[in-house]
């Protein structure tokens, strides 16, 4: 059901339940007013009156056709419905990525697993995403550089925090898993938002 629509019949009828959980109710409402004879035309008068009288903030009560039959303008809250269930905190969860450099400039990447966030996609090797500490993860022996540098990116259900360490390896380096990209073939902006990030900021702080 169209928003103007849920919230002139909010409004009208003061619903005090929060959204979502009013939809039936409201659905109900409107299913009970709609005339039998040119429903389309009463439906579309009512998204009309919710865009430009029934507005979401500082309604028009005022000049209102429908002001004598508003439960809600007669209690004096039309402003504050249709009401809103509060939105959820979104948990954050923590990694590390780990980007290594070879000597000739091959840089380290891996193909993260097909299902799951950023499933299929080329990234850097990393640990687990999750809301605490995750276990290290390097994907190979080096000696890591720890430059003080995080990434921050949120997707829909949570914000992520990714540690960035760096590395420099030998030609000889074996990874335990990923395959070294050549750097003439080397594309950051073909990675994923959040590994480009992580490539972003490590430009200024790689070991020289």
């Amino acid at each position: 059901m169209d928003g103007n629509v849920e919230r002139v019949l909010a409004r009208l009828f003061a619903v005090q339940t929060p959204l979502p959980a009013a939809k039936p109710e409201l659905k109900a409402l409107a299913e009970a007013l709609t005339p039998k004879a040119r429903p389309g035309c009463y439906a579309q008068a009512v998204m009309d009156l919710g865009a430009t009288v029934c507005t979401p903030r500082s309604p028009a009560c005022g000049i209102c056709p429908l002001m004598t039959m508003c439960r809600a303008r007669a209690q004096g809250i039309a402003a504050d419905l249709p009401r809103k269930l509060p939105k959820q905190a979104k948990p954050v969860r923590q990694g590390t990525v780990y980007l290594v450099r070879r000597a000739d400039g091959a840089m380290l990447l891996e193909t993260r697993p097909d299902h799951g966030l950023l499933g299929g996609m080329l990234g850097w090797p990393g640990t687990q995403w999750a809301e605490t500490a995750p276990q290290p993860a390097p994907p190979l022996q080096a000696d890591w550089h720890d430059p003080g540098l995080e990434v921050r990116h949120t997707f829909t259900h949570f914000h992520l925090t990714l540690r960035v360490l760096l590395a420099d390896v030998g030609l000889d380096a074996t990874p335990d898993r990923g395959m070294f990209h050549p750097r003439a073939l080397f594309r950051p902006a073909s990675l994923p938002t959040v590994m480009r990030k992580a490539w972003d900021i490590a430009q200024g702080a790689w070991p020289l």
